[in-house]
């Protein structure tokens, strides 16, 4: 009995939840014919990627300093190489994707790295972060972080593919 009243509800709304379900199919198609689009041209990928790094950066590492210059400076500084290796990480995985090279994926690692090392940069330069005491990673890990960066770009450049 209760199977077949379960039947019949279902009966009754699929036409419903197939409508339902098919406009959604359609949406995601078009969004995902959007981000196509997006991913193969650079300068709205790097619009797209700056006006994200900033918006998340904004409340956290430029609203506090304003009104200091030499604090916005050094700060957009870090930020812009943030951005730029985002980018180029976001690039490279594109290009490891359609290519497959070994190479590439070496070079985003490398880029990957450089993000890491200017996010422990910019973490320098906000108050908030000088309660986080590890003197590790604020003097030898960018130093370490650098050398990986180069070694890993040395080894996309030297890399034989067969």
């Amino acid at each position: 009995m209760a199977n077949q009243t379960a039947h019949s509800i279902l009966k009754l709304f699929m036409p419903f939840y197939s409508l339902v379900f098919y406009r959604s199919y359609l949406a995601l198609q078009s969004a995902s014919v959007k981000i196509q689009r997006v991913m193969v041209s650079k300068p709205k990928l790097f619009l797209i990627i700056s006006m994200l790094t900033i918006a998340v950066l904004l409340p956290s590492a430029i609203l506090q300093y304003i009104n200091h210059p030499f604090f916005v400076y050094r700060i957009s500084l870090h930020i812009a190489s943030i951005i730029i290796s985002v980018f180029l990480i976001v690039v490279s995985i594109l290009t490891y994707r359609r290519t497959g090279s070994i190479k590439i994926l070496y070079t985003s690692i490398a880029f990957l790295s450089l993000l890491v090392v200017e996010s422990i940069f910019l973490l320098q330069i906000i108050d908030s972060s000088s309660r986080i005491i590890i003197p590790m990673v604020y003097t030898e890990l960018p130093h370490i972080l650098l050398l990986v960066m180069l070694a890993l770009f040395g080894l996309g450049v030297l890399k034989v593919e067969k």
